[in-house]
């Protein structure tokens, strides 16, 4: 019997430095539902074993939703809440690393794949925090024009002049 991608993904947590096999998918969904409605970080890279780097990509986006699906192979996607053309997709990860089992406190995992030629590919995310309004407001900033920004820093760097009664 072949073994599909959920069986053979090991969990390493970093705290109490343990290892297990990830036990179902329903598991694996529980741990990463810690993301959904949070902003994250995350990084995807390729490396030579060696250590020589092939590529990597960094970016911050709030996560939507996750779907885990185990059919010939595990397959993670993670979409972005605010941009539908983006997600990240990672395929038959053989080993996830648990950074921190703390809610609310940095809580990060690592995929880690490895291919033929000695390769191991990485999607490392990063919990930073919930997506309050805070966030949204800057979020928000940030989608505003050049010139609207100008007219706001016009309206709020604008002195008016004090007129004061003569004293007669």
């Amino acid at each position: 019997m072949q073994r599909t991608g959920c069986e053979r993904l090991k969990i390493i947590y970093t705290r109490g430095n343990r290892t297990e096999t990830l036990a179902s998918i329903a598991t694996l969904r529980k741990i990463l539902g810690r993301f959904v409605g949070h902003r994250v970080f995350y990084e995807v890279s390729s490396r030579n074993k060696r250590g020589h780097e092939f590529f990597s990509t960094k970016n911050t986006f709030v996560v939507s939703s996750i779907d885990v699906v185990n059919r010939d192979y595990l397959t993670i996607t993670i979409f972005d809440a605010h941009n539908s053309a983006h997600s990240i997709e990672i395929l038959n990860p053989s080993a996830l690393r648990i950074y921190d089992e703390t809610m609310g406190k940095g809580f990060a995992v690592s995929f880690l794949s490895e291919s033929s030629g000695d390769v191991e590919s990485r999607c490392y995310l990063r919990d930073e925090g919930d997506e309050s309004e805070g966030l949204r407001e800057k979020h928000d900033l940030e989608k505003i024009t050049l010139p609207q920004l100008f007219e706001y820093l016009e309206e709020i760097t604008l002195v008016k002049p004090v007129v004061s009664p003569r004293a007669e």
